[in-house]
């Protein structure tokens, strides 16, 4: 370890990429691997080991090293949860999509770019288990030894068709952004918002923060603990606690009568809870909307087919279909007309400049930070 970080430390650019479980095959995020690979040497490292990973991270953190990554929005997340914050972060995929490749993932840009052929057969492998297969081992180190060539090609693309400003602005960004552990309260999916009611949907929650909890206890996966649809089954009264006993769905260890006890216990306190704070037992509807509401979707609506349509038209043009995707999509569209999000730097300067040659008038979403 201590010949790795020597060597890192001493490198102007590393690439890395890292290798986790989320929720598959254990409790929660595990970080299972870390490769990281200057020009002439590639490291695998197992942080399952016990291993002092400070250095690795005071290298990540150095704004002197240039950092290589591709579509590391997942890695920077866990990277940040366990209180390390990448600096001079360089993502190849992003330079991919301003250059309007069609397919960025890294498998597809080495095959078009470089011609060079990885499997992803070991993608979804269970990278918890050891020892790591020989298979395993290669396809993480050519995660991060391929990043080196595909940098240089695409930065000269770049600097070709003078696109390197528009590089430099995307990837100060991943640097400035701070991913939030967020504490997690609720554990309904989107669609129980509409397809229960209240009063099913707080129940629901209940013994959903409970399978959590035990999956935590036994560093299992919650779909292991018990499967979603028997979890709304019970909640909504379709079926009694005691058929947790038989359920197939239900881990071994929690096929009993007092897992049972348990289940009906806090059914039976959500219940209670739930017509204390006198919630429906009507589906969900929505709110009507006031005119004032109807006058901002109106206008919505037609800023979106008069102003941002054209501007996103003008920009195909120019940059092509896939690079508009990242510059305006149809997303930043949405969350800018609902007062969500603003356009950052060069993207601001685009929309002004193709707004004023298109004789558009955007200044209602030109509005200084």
């Amino acid at each position: 370890m201590a010949s790795c970080l020597q060597q890192l430390a001493a490198a102007p650019v590393i690439s890395f990429d890292l290798e986790f479980d989320n929720n598959r095959y254990s409790y929660g995020v595990t970080l299972c691997l870390i490769q990281v690979a200057t020009p002439d040497v590639c490291y695998i490292i197992d942080p399952m080991e016990e291993l002092d990973l400070g250095g690795l991270y005071t290298i990540f953190e150095d704004p002197n090293i240039q950092k290589l990554v591709h579509s590391p929005g997942e890695d920077l997340r866990l990277l940040h949860s366990l209180g390390c914050y990448p600096k001079n972060v360089f993502d190849t995929e992003v330079v991919a999509r301003l250059l309007n490749y069609e397919q960025t993932s890294l498998a597809n840009m080495l095959r078009v770019a470089l011609d060079h052929h990885i499997s992803k057969q070991h993608q979804k492998s269970n990278w918890l288990r050891r020892p790591l297969s020989e298979g395993q081992i290669q396809y993480a180190a050519e995660d991060v030894v391929w990043l080196h060539p595909l940098k240089d090609l695409l930065v000269a693309e770049a600097e070709a068709r003078g696109l390197m400003p528009f590089v430099r602005e995307e990837q100060a960004l991943l640097s400035t952004t701070i991913h939030q552990p967020q504490q997690r309260t609720s554990f309904l999916k989107p669609a129980d918002l509409h397809q229960l009611s209240r009063r099913d949907q707080y129940i629901t929650n209940e013994l959903l923060r409970l399978r959590d909890e035990l999956a935590r206890d036994i560093n299992k996966p919650p779909y292991q603990v018990m499967n979603e649809d028997l979890v709304r089954a019970l909640a909504c009264g379709q079926l009694p606690p005691d058929s947790v006993i038989d359920d197939p769905g239900v881990h071994p260890r929690y096929k009993n009568s007092r897992f049972a006890n348990r289940i009906a216990g806090i059914l039976k306190a959500a219940r209670t809870e739930a017509n204390a704070q006198g919630l429906s037992r009507e589906l969900p509807t929505r709110e009507p909307r006031s005119p004032e509401q109807h006058a901002a979707a109106r206008k919505a609506s037609h800023d979106k087919e008069h102003l941002f349509a054209p501007i996103q038209q003008a920009l195909v043009k120019r940059y092509g279909t896939y690079a508009t995707q990242l510059m305006l999509s149809n997303r930043l569209v949405g969350e800018i007309l609902n007062g969500n999000a603003q356009l950052p730097g060069y993207r601001k300067v685009l929309f002004r400049e193709i707004a004023a040659e298109l004789g558009l008038d955007v200044s209602d979403y030109l509005r200084e930070e």
